[in-house]
């Protein structure tokens, strides 16, 4: 694949400069002004986490260019900039994750804004919780991605109930059509004997199907379990406390119902004993039957699914602690109070109410920031041996570790358990996902992890904050030396249902693959290079790329 870079997508103009002046001069002065963010290619400005001062363009036919270029060409040598990398960051190895880990707030920013390397680890990719937090607590006026993605995902999952819904009530139509044509023409169906319903009963019976989440969770266990027919609407909230409700039998109830148990149509709820003064759903007192049955007096209790009285928040909170204890709000205290005390004692999430003390970030406003930057071993090798801007050291001694010592770690880590040093070979995952790593960088592209899509890399021609990804990498090892032919060295088999299920996977999100074939050195040769220094070893690997695309008899006539 001869450098099949596309140029990203530019923002379009608004057509003709002109702005919209259907609203007031009143209605604009009220208009909230929207805070100014800085444009995303000034933050991202940098492709690289060095510097570099290029000379202006020389142009033949203009003189000026000549002087310009002159100009720039002196001032660089008699005042030369200092000499880049010019910072050099500090990382921390972390045996537990098999990753690089960044602390400095600085080295974040600048690893992320100049390259888009690592993510945060409490992040989809970009470090930004403190961002979050702050959104969250409404420190900041601003918006998130996180935010976007979330509200995005709230309409899709609307949109499919909606979906959901509107062929259900289809069905439904075409029932109720149906039973009209067979009342109209007056025969059935069916040629058996069983008599059938009456069209009205029929039709009465073709209910609404449940859509929603509350509809699913009131659908009966059992055909025991349907309850009987009202006349009036019932509403959700009413349905379910109906279905929790009891009326006690002979045997005494051995719990009362606290005041603040009660609902508001006076049933009660968990289980609790109620009065049986014949009052209906909505709270209207009913006359008692004189037609009923005097023996049936009680009704025992059915099995249904237990509701609790207190709704508890099922969203997950970042401050929450990992496993949030849920304090136990049924006992009842010795003085006989209500359990809205203990209540109290619990957040809506579950876990434990604490008094806020004076000195909680949480009342004074300063948020720890409790993130950092996870770099894996292709970045973090990529940073210290490719553009030297990054110290990874030792978890132990907190020194620094040279590169071949890093190299070796990182092939080592890249399965688990880990690997012993006699057991590295030239043909380890670890080094070749490194070389097409080093490759693809060299070239201008931001290769990212892929295990979302299953890929090796994914390549973004210029960031994932500008565009998506463009191509699916997927490697390949090579064994074209003669040596893995005489040493009758296995060679991988991939199989057409493989390839076209990876295919369809890219086609899918509209992204191609590519195929990087990466020439693997025999074990002689590569000891013998990695003696005098990894660059020497991996100057042995090449890299060839072949571009596949999904062929369709409809679409390629």
């Amino acid at each position: 694949m001869a450098e099949a870079q596309s140029p990203a997508p530019q923002p379009q103009p608004a057509a003709n400069g002109v702005k919209s002046s259907t609203a007031s001069p009143a209605q604009a002065e009220t208009r909230p002004q929207r805070p100014k963010t800085t444009p995303l290619h000034q933050i991202y400005a940098l492709p690289a986490p060095i510097r570099t001062f290029p000379l202006p363009s020389f142009y033949p036919n203009n003189p000026v260019s000549l002087l310009q270029l002159a100009w720039a060409w002196a001032s660089q040598v008699l005042s030369p900039p200092p000499a880049e990398p010019s910072v050099i960051w500090e990382a921390i190895w972390s045996p537990e994750s098999s990753s690089v880990h960044v602390y400095d707030e600085k080295a974040i920013r600048a690893l992320w804004e100049q390259g888009f390397y690592g993510k945060g680890n409490l992040s989809r990719s970009e470090p930004n919780w403190l961002k979050r937090e702050k959104v969250r607590r409404g420190l900041v006026q601003t918006h998130v991605s996180e935010e976007l993605t979330t509200s995005r995902r709230e309409e899709r999952i609307k949109m499919k109930w909606e979906r959901a819904r509107a062929e259900q009530d289809a069905i439904r139509q075409v029932r109720l059509e149906e039973a009209r044509l067979a009342m109209a023409h007056g025969s059935s169906a069916g040629t058996s004997s069983v008599p059938q319903p009456e069209v009205p009963a029929v039709i009465a019976a073709v209910q609404a199907p449940p859509t929603g989440p509350l509809e699913l969770l009131l659908l009966p266990n059992s055909s025991a379990d349907v309850p009987l027919a009202v006349e009036h609407p019932i509403l959700p909230a009413e349905a379910i406390a109906a279905a929790a409700d009891l009326i006690p039998d002979d045997s005494e109830s051995s719990f009362d119902t606290p005041p603040d148990q009660q609902s508001a149509n006076g049933h009660a709820v968990n289980g609790s004993s109620i009065s049986t003064t014949g009052e209906d759903l909505n709270g209207h007192v009913k006359s008692p039957d004189d037609n009923a049955p005097d023996e049936v007096k009680t009704v025992k209790r059915r099995k249904s699914v237990r509701f609790s009285p207190r709704v508890e928040s099922a969203t997950f909170q970042h401050s929450d602690p990992p496993s949030p204890s849920h304090a136990s709000i049924s006992d009842k205290t010795t003085n006989g109070s209500s359990h809205g005390a203990k209540r109290d004692a619990v957040w809506p999430n579950g876990s434990l109410r604490h008094k806020a003390a004076p000195d909680m970030p949480e009342a004074t406003g300063e948020i720890l920031n409790k993130e950092h930057l996870q770099l894996t071993g292709e970045e973090a090798l990529f940073l210290s041996f490719g553009l030297g801007t990054l110290k990874v050291l030792d978890p132990q001694t907190k020194t620094p570790i040279d590169t071949s010592s890093l190299l070796t770690l990182f092939r080592q880590n890249a399965v688990f358990p880990p690997l012993p040093p006699t057991a590295l070979l030239p043909d380890d995952s670890f080094l070749l996902n490194y070389a097409v790593y080093h490759h693809f960088r060299s070239l201008g592209w931001v290769p990212r992890p892929g295990i979302k899509f299953g890929m090796d890399w994914m390549l973004y021609a210029k960031g994932p904050v500008f565009d998506h990804a463009e191509f699916g990498v997927i490697i390949l090892p090579s064994y074209s030396h003669a040596w893995w032919k005489e040493n009758k060295h296995p060679v991988p088999q991939k199989t057409w249902h493989w390839l076209h299920g990876v295919v369809r996977v890219l086609a899918h999100v509209h992204k191609s693959l590519v195929l990087v074939y990466v020439d693997v050195p025999p074990p002689p040769i590569f000891d013998k290079a990695f003696e005098q220094g990894p660059a020497a070893a991996l100057k042995l690997y090449k890299i060839r790329e072949v571009m596949v695309r999904r062929w369709s008899s409809n679409r390629n006539r």
